[in-house]
């Protein structure tokens, strides 16, 4: 199997940084620089959260310098946040910057998104993008889940779930990921795939073929065989 974490905030060093996984880690546009001489196997998604939208202009020009650079494989996380952050006069300005760069470099946009999903789906029916949309950490009923999959949005799954909306989405618009939770990434597989009624092997196969088809420049991890860690810890 290998395990891939879409969206994660983990520290990882050295001595800690599990071989059998492989990172796309959420960097802001002036940390990246230090981040990627620090993570020489992981890739990065690069962008401006909402919560700190206001005021962010030296971020975004920053961003627009270095977002090109192939380790960047995603923009993001951005979106939309009606419980916190500055008001939506500020926050979608900014979010459509992202998006014009997604579209300009060819690159997925990560999305937050809290209270705001008609919001969403109106920009994305304005903005008519071509490159694929992930929202992180969802865990929308059901209602909801129909009408993002009928407008095209994929979907990462952290280790909060909800069990019936995971009934409906298709397994080629999952990824797993660990966001700031101490929750595991090979737990949130675990998870997930008995949400979906899939056995693990199975689903993070599947998973892995999500991944190269959308972050066809990611590294793949070390495979893990569950038999032979064993022997070797």
């Amino acid at each position: 199997m290998e395990f891939y974490d879409l969206h994660t905030h983990q520290i990882f060093l050295e001595e800690n940084d599990d071989p059998y996984h492989s990172c796309i880690f959420d960097v802001y546009p002036l940390e990246f620089e230090v981040a990627k001489d620090s993570y020489h196997r992981h890739a990065f998604s690069c962008g401006i959260h909402p919560w700190y939208s206001e005021d962010s202009d030296t971020q975004m020009a920053y961003l627009n310098e270095i977002a090109s650079n192939p380790r960047i494989v995603a923009i993001g996380e951005t979106g939309l946040d009606k419980l916190k952050g500055p008001s939506f006069e500020v926050q979608i300005p900014v979010f459509k910057k992202h998006i014009e760069l997604s579209e300009k470099l060819g690159k997925p946009v990560i999305i937050h998104c809290v209270k705001a999903w008609e919001e969403l789906i109106q920009i994305r029916k304005e903005t008519k993008p071509t490159r694929p949309w992930i929202i992180h950490g969802y865990r929308g009923k059901p209602e909801l889940t129909r009408r993002l999959l009928h407008e095209g949005f994929l979907f990462s799954i952290g280790d909060q779930i909800n069990v019936d909306s995971m009934q409906l989405i298709p397994v080629d618009a999952l990824f797993c990921e660990t966001d700031e939770d101490e929750m595991s990434i090979r737990e949130v597989y675990r998870q997930t795939s008995q949400a979906v009624n899939m056995d693990i092997e199975e689903f993070a196969d599947c998973v892995a073929a999500n991944i190269r088809r959308i972050f066809p420049t990611v590294h793949p991890p070390k495979p893990f065989y569950p038999k032979e860690v064993e022997e070797e810890s």
